[in-house]
């Protein structure tokens, strides 16, 4: 648990597991910190090097956030690189996975791999734009409590918001609480997300392995744009979480965790394969 100093901006990270295991980095979904991660961590630690940071604007990290993602990716880019994990696995969600596939796109040779949860690689409409700063125009000058609802309605699938089980009511109560006492310079973390380009034609430049997962209770239209995304990127695997919506993280930390586990295990055997070294037993599941 420390600080680095990145392109003059301080950089909150954890690392948990052994240095001497594979490293896999985290990156947290908008509106949230490092702590969204503690259920999969608790997963992954005993057999990899879990690292995860909170992003600029966010957490512990420094203020203001990152202009757009090619910034938080250029960031996240020095942080692998002083920590001296490339190349790495990435997994992201959300505003994480946006970093993750800017990321793969301008520096594939630091990744083994990339997982992606909630990600889109063409823009948004300007009418959607338009709608979005809107929201979060109104969340600055009033707070975000009024506004926690359509938030929770964004992020979960009906199941997370219905379920009446102890342990997923209190991590669904925790972010919902979080998000609806964000100060309103935190809000502004959304922006780069919201105006993102279209990056369809930079999918080729794409060269680690990378899973596309998506929540089987997210708007029909985000599935399809997932499917898209996995489709364009050559070799690229697409795979569902049953019973989550957007913050699939979040709302299916197990299953998540599971199949970035078997995807990781899998890439590093190919990569030992390659380079003709014997791979490290991490106790995946075949």
């Amino acid at each position: 648990m420390a600080t680095l100093r990145i392109n003059g901006n301080e950089y909150y990270y954890e690392e948990h597991g052994s240095k001497s295991s594979p490293a896999i980095v985290l990156s947290p979904l908008l509106y949230t910190n490092t702590s969204v991660y503690e259920p999969i961590v608790r997963m992954l630690s005993d057999d990899y090097r879990v690292i995860i940071y909170d992003h600029r604007g966010a957490g512990k990290s420094s203020r203001p956030a990152s202009p757009d993602l090619e910034h938080s990716a250029r960031d996240v880019a020095e942080l692998i690189e002083k920590l001296n994990v490339d190349p790495c696995h990435f997994v992201g969600n959300c505003l994480g996975a946006y970093v993750g596939l800017q990321l793969a796109i301008s520096r594939s040779d630091l990744l083994k791999s990339c997982t992606l949860m909630g990600v889109a690689a063409e823009a948004d409409s300007p009418e959607e734009i338009s709608k979005m700063d809107s929201y979060v125009e109104d969340a600055k000058k009033n707070g975000m409590k009024s506004g926690v609802k359509a938030f929770s309605e964004m992020w979960f699938g009906s199941t997370f918001r219905a379920t009446k089980d102890p342990v997923q009511v209190s991590r669904r109560e925790k972010w919902l609480k979080y998000v609806a006492n964000l100060k309103p310079e935190e809000l502004e973390e959304a922006f780069q997300i919201f105006h993102r380009k279209d990056v369809t034609k930079e999918l080729s430049n794409i060269h680690c392995s990378v899973l596309v997962l998506a929540g089987d209770e997210d708007a029909p239209t985000n599935i399809e744009a997932y499917r898209r995304l996995a489709k364009n990127i050559r070799g690229a695997e697409f795979k569902t979480i049953h019973h989550a919506g957007y913050a699939l993280a979040i709302e299916q930390p197990e299953e998540v965790a599971e199949n970035i586990r078997s995807f990781v295990a899998k890439v590093d055997r190919q990569w030992a394969a390659k380079t003709r070294q014997p791979p490290r037993e991490t106790g995946a599941r075949p």
